[in-house]
């Protein structure tokens, strides 16, 4: 199961330090695991799960037929075209679709920007703390070079008043022509495990219609 976050307020911001976060882009896409492995036949098998456990892989050949590795993403699955994100309308013509023409696959190319390595070559990272994985994520997508899978960019900011100032125009903050498709940004402890459920304290989001300082 994913690893939830809590809703912030300004009281949260009054006993939280900034230092202890790092902060990442909140895309209006959906959140899904990619998770791929060698099986003992030596295939390999492929899956791509929704935020509610459900086996979408059959909606995103496209994508699900190229991962090849021994590894758990998780992030937000979006229509990209020529590495560009598109909005939240362009991926609903694909869900709930137990099959999907080319035409479509064409049209609306999927991808995903990666937020967490939950697994790596039979390694459970989950325990490990967010920075560690992070860290991983971004050496593991980098070598294996996949045009559709991508690290979601981090969010700069030393004070909670440059991340408002992030989080209310992203296109300021390297988001550029992407700013459209975010809703918002994520707080999390640079040292929190990935536990399944809504664990306090770990992870919040703040949305962009959310309370401002």
């Amino acid at each position: 199961p994913p690893m939830l976050a809590h809703p912030i307020d300004e009281a949260d911001f009054e006993r939280l330090e900034p230092a202890h976060f790092a902060a990442e882009w909140k895309w209006d896409g959906i959140r899904v695991q990619a998770a791929a492995g060698r099986e003992r036949n030596g295939g390999i098998a492929r899956r791509l799960y929704s935020r509610s456990g459900d086996d979408i892989s059959a909606a995103f050949p496209d994508l699900v037929d190229e991962l090849d590795f021994d590894a758990t993403i998780d992030g937000e699955l979006l229509v990209m075209i020529e590495g560009r994100v598109q909005s939240f309308n362009a991926l609903q013509q694909r869900l709930n679709r137990k099959t999907v023409t080319k035409a479509l696959m064409k049209s609306a190319p999927v991808g995903i920007r990666a937020y967490d390595l939950l697994a790596l070559d039979g390694e459970d990272l989950r325990e490990r703390p967010f920075e560690e994985r992070r860290d991983r994520l971004e050496d593991f997508l980098d070598r294996l070079g996949h045009p559709a899978l991508h690290v979601s960019p981090m969010v700069g900011f030393a004070s909670w008043e440059e991340l408002a100032s992030a989080r209310e125009d992203p296109s300021r903050f390297e988001a550029g022509e992407d700013a459209a498709a975010i809703e918002g940004v994520m707080l999390k402890r640079r040292d929190a495990p990935y536990v399944p459920g809504r664990p306090k304290g770990l992870w919040f989001k703040w949305k962009r219609d959310a309370l401002t300082l």
